[in-house]
């Protein structure tokens, strides 16, 4: 039996307020810090209802389910790109990004449900900004002992790097656009 991935994608959104000043309204300048300290993290997933929370009440599923689990990464088991976001399946030795940070705690509403939900076998959960993953140097070769051949991380985990990020880059700016996921 192998390892899936349960992937998720968050937005930041910041509070703007506006003054008025001779008639005319403007938008009020804040500092990165006064903006970080309104600021609030919200699913950029698409979310339908879950029937099996209102059928099943005593399994404890969620009440929302995503509507398209594949709209941000469409792949199936990738232990390379695993190993990469965090040292989960890393059976190459490869460079990874960071090790598992656990869920972020300011985790939007909808993905705070879906995480907790009654399942014992998720692991290794954690959280990277778009920022990280753009920064990471994904043109690194290493040896597949499998396979007994060299590879390259940029062409294993290009589904990744040429489907998954341009789409993320959509969002936003990539200090305020992160994945969360774990494993299962």
């Amino acid at each position: 039996m192998g390892t899936d991935i349960w992937f998720f994608v968050e937005k930041r959104y910041y509070r703007e307020e506006y003054e008025e000043i001779d008639g005319t309204w403007r938008k009020t300048e804040k500092s990165k810090e006064e903006l970080n300290s309104n600021a609030i993290w919200l699913s950029a997933d698409k979310w339908k209802v879950n029937p099996y929370y209102y059928l099943y009440p005593e399994y404890r599923t969620c009440k929302l389910t995503p509507s398209d689990p594949h709209e941000f990464y469409n792949e199936d088991r990738n232990y390379d790109l695993f190993s990469v976001l965090s040292n989960t399946r890393n059976d190459q030795n490869l460079n990874f990004i960071s090790l598992p940070r656990g869920l972020p705690g300011d985790i939007s509403p909808e993905l705070n449900e879906v995480a907790f939900e009654n399942k014992n076998d998720f692991y290794d959960h954690s959280w990277l900004l778009l920022k990280e993953l753009i920064a990471f140097n994904w043109d690194q070769k290493y040896y597949c002992d499998q396979f007994m051949e060299y590879r390259n991380i940029k062409e294993t985990c290009s589904g990744f790097i040429n489907e998954t990020i341009p789409k993320l880059l959509k969002l936003g700016d990539p200090e305020d656009v992160r994945v969360i996921f774990w494993f299962g």
